[in-house]
């Protein structure tokens, strides 16, 4: 079997003649992935991605006698025709769904492949029908690929099993009359099992017993399959043997009972939509589980790409993925396609480990028991490896599937996170929660400061009920990512700010509510510690998002006190510490005041803080009395509130925050008024792969100062120049956004790149990439 890779060099244009069939047309030179237009970043017309194009791709090909080639499309949206050398060679519908065709008999010495695509929302098929809270762009903007193989392959292959037995089934594509074919399993170069196998009506089914590792979250084992005839090898695939389990109370992984937590995710980009490469889909695995230290993404609101995928079996995160489709339910041709999308999910995606939940309803659809038995009676028809559950959004629905999902959207701030089970489902019916939060409280990176902390607050109470709640196996919130979407969701710049990051994978105060609960040392203090942020010009509690044992906090090198974690969210695994007490005993210390009343003035001080600067009739009494007592004026008593509550026309008030884990300091952060901010710019890999396609990375310019605070306030117009054998990804002049702007650069061929970003305020900052291949 060879692969080769289709991505480079096609001819685009909006549009489609007839004359394109015959002729080769010149147009816009692009790569694959590619989008049918760059869009902006936010204010601009939804309808300008709607449209029939045209792609083309001349290739050569030396096709050997008794040899076969077909032509795999990885994603197009939404609609196909696929035309080789002027014959129609296949169409398909659904933009989230692979398909292949054979072109072995079609194909010449030289061949013209034409693409037309139409990524109009026609209502014939899932996710169009109505409404859509989210865009779908358009174009080939998934990889295309040419596979080679001999007379005799597999269409697919399907792999599970546990720690004793390994179940295989094989679907053949034959032209000759084969008996038995050889299946090695590899780790690494090494081969562990090998498996002799017969074939009947094309197909095979094997149980057998195996000496393999099982697939974990904190173990991710995986291993290569390749099926032989005739010594050649026709198949390779990845996979990781782990079982499921699931109960009204829980969810079991290799038998051990395991909580899901979790976000959602749209595989959705700036300017262009769904269309970038495997690293940027493998990048978006890497921050859920190691900079977010979750255990499980759902892949709203349908399948993510392989790469997506592949990353996922390999860090050991979970995947619920589901059809494609939101809200809507359509006529019988729509049924049909969704039906299509959901047999070809199931069985492309049948061998990742990652896995573990698929989802068989629309999502927040209505009851519709007729087609959703057909989509259950589906999936199990082909997997009953996997529990099937079915995402809702109200109470009492009717149950066909394995666990009752539910997105629950009860909490607003000052009520419970979660609405009991037992008011949604039957006590006996596994339960998961699929959203949360999300568009009850849109909160924008360069929000104010006190919304970004509700924000978060409201990520923590959800949470903390999820962990409270018995028969719960989980919560998976809403969302990952800030998002496009259509002019009637968002704010109305066709945005949704529901993300726990930006567009950009930028964070937000509450992606530190996960981050908190991980395992690696954290102390976030979500707070730039000046009074102008807050309301009243009250500087009265102050979040650290951590998961040490205590935290420390010191004010300009004095100890005020040692804070624990609050008993208020006390069933996470790392509840956050807040702050109340900024005074200690410095009032005691620096003074003239009898310990006794040196306390009481800092009582009277914090019950002022917290009530919008109001004394209590006996507060006034009290206060009164001291300063009578200690023959002190007017003047001296705002002094004495200026120190060390208001804090104005202080030079310089630094706050030092020390995370202890097993009595250690494992993290310390300094927070203080400072004019010194710079443009700072990074990259998350330095170095890019020009290989089957183009390689993208994430370059960040962000405006900081010498501790590390960003400028959240700072809109400063940026210009971005690149050089060498790289190209920027959207436009080359843009502005910050909460002091930061993250941008996406790609390969242009091997070699050297080298970014810069100017801004008229401050001094320049460049970064150097390195191209291979």
């Amino acid at each position: 079997m060879i692969k080769t890779a289709l991505n480079f060099n096609w001819q685009f244009t909006e549009g489609f003649k007839e004359s394109y069939l015959k002729q080769s047309f010149t147009g816009e030179s692009v790569d694959i992935p590619h989008t049918v237009k760059h869009i902006p970043k936010n204010y601009f017309d939804e309808n300008i991605t709607k449209m029939i194009s045209t792609y083309q791709k001349t290739f050569s090909y030396d096709l050997k006698t008794n040899r076969r080639l077909f032509l795999r499309f990885e994603g197009v949206m939404s609609k196909a025709v696929v035309y080789l050398n002027e014959q129609p060679i296949t169409k398909h519908i659904g933009g989230y769904t692979p398909f292949s065709v054979e072109i072995t008999n079609t194909l010449k010495a030289d061949n013209r492949l034409t693409v037309v695509v139409d990524s109009q929302e026609t209502p014939d098929h899932p996710p169009f029908g109505h409404v859509v809270d989210y865009l779908t762009y358009g174009g080939i903007y998934r990889e295309v690929t040419l596979i080679e193989t001999g007379p005799d392959m597999i269409e697919h292959l399907l792999i599970d099993g546990d720690e004793h037995t390994l179940n295989l089934r094989a679907q053949l594509n034959t032209t000759t009359n084969l008996s038995s074919c050889v299946f090695k399993i590899f780790d690494g170069e090494q081969v562990m099992q090998t498996y002799h196998a017969s074939i009947t009506d094309q197909s095979v089914f094997l149980t057998e017993k195996h000496t393999l590792n099982v697939w974990s979250l904190t173990h991710p084992k995986l291993y290569t399959i390749k099926a032989y005839i005739n010594q050649e090898c026709i198949y390779s695939d990845r996979f990781g043997l782990r079982t499921i389990r699931v109960d009204e109370n829980g969810f079991y992984l290799n038998g051990e009972n395991i909580f899901l937590r979790g976000l959602n995710r749209h595989q959705s980009y700036p300017y262009v939509g769904y269309a970038l490469p495997a690293s940027a889909q493998r990048k978006d695995a890497d921050m859920l589980k190691d900079d977010l230290g979750l255990n499980i993404v759902r892949s709203s609101h349908y399948p993510p790409s392989k790469h997506f995928l592949n990353r996922c079996d390999e860090i050991g995160l979970l995947v619920f993925t589901e059809l494609p489709g939101w809200q809507h339910i359509g006529d019988e041709t729509w049924q049909s396609h969704a039906l299509n999308d959901l047999k070809t999910m199931v069985i492309n995606d049948y061998n990742h480990p990652s896995i573990v939940i698929i989802g068989t309803r629309i999502n927040e659809s209505d009851d519709h028991d007729i087609f959703y038995q057909k989509t259950q009676d589906l999936v199990k028809s082909i997997d009953t490896s996997r529990p099937t559950g079915g995402v809702r959004v109200f109470a009492k629905s009717n149950l066909l599937e394995d666990i009752y999902t539910m997105n629950d959207f009860t909490h607003h701030g000052d009520n419970e996170g979660l609405t009991n089970k037992r008011n949604i489902t039957k006590k006996r019916h596994p339960y998961l929660v699929t959203e949360y939060n999300g568009h009850m409280f849109p909160t924008k990176a360069f929000d104010n400061e006190e919304r970004r902390i509700d924000h978060a607050l409201r990520h923590f109470k959800v949470l903390d009920d999820a962990y409270k709640m018995n028969g719960l196996m989980g919560a998976i919130g809403w969302c990952m990512n800030d998002y496009h979407t259509h002019q009637a969701f968002g704010s109305n710049d066709h945005v949704c700010y529901h993300g726990v990051f930006d567009m950009n994978r930028n964070t937000k105060y509450a992606a530190s509510v996960y981050a908190s609960q991980g395992d690696k040392p954290y102390l976030n203090v979500l707070s730039n510690m000046h009074i102008g942020d807050r309301s009243s010009g009250v500087l009265n509690h102050v979040v650290v998002a951590t998961n040490c044992d205590k935290v420390e906090l010191y004010k300009n090198d004095q100890l005020i006190g040692t804070h624990f974690p609050s008993s208020t969210y006390s069933h996470l695994p790392h509840p956050p510490v807040i702050i109340k007490d900024f005074i200690g005993n410095q009032i005691e210390i620096n003074e003239p005041f009898s310990k006794k009343d040196a306390k009481r003035i800092k009582t009277i001080m914090l019950y002022m803080m917290n009530n919008h600067l109001n004394m209590r009739l006996r507060d006034k009494i009290t206060f009164a009395y001291i300063l009578k007592k200690y023959k002190m004026s007017y003047a001296d008593a705002v002094n004495l509130y200026t120190k060390y509550v208001g804090g104005w026309g202080e030079v310089s008030t630094i706050y030092q925050f020390k995370g202890y884990q097993n009595n250690q300091v494992v993290v310390d952060v300094n927070k203080r008024p400072c004019d010194d901010y710079h443009l700072n710019i990074s990259a998350d890999e330095n170095t890019l792969y020009h290989k089957d396609t183009y390689d993208v990375t994430r370059i960040t310019a962000s405006l900081i100062n010498r501790f590390n605070d960003r400028a959240h306030y700072a809109h400063a117009v940026i210009s971005i120049e690149v050089s060498g054998d790289i190209k920027l990804i959207g436009p080359s002049s843009r502005a910050l956004q909460g002091g930061i702007e993250s941008f996406w650069i790609r390969s242009i061929k091997k070699g050297h790149g080298k970014v810069t970003v100017h801004s008229p305020q401050f001094e320049s900052v460049s970064i150097d990439m390195t191209i291979s291949t």
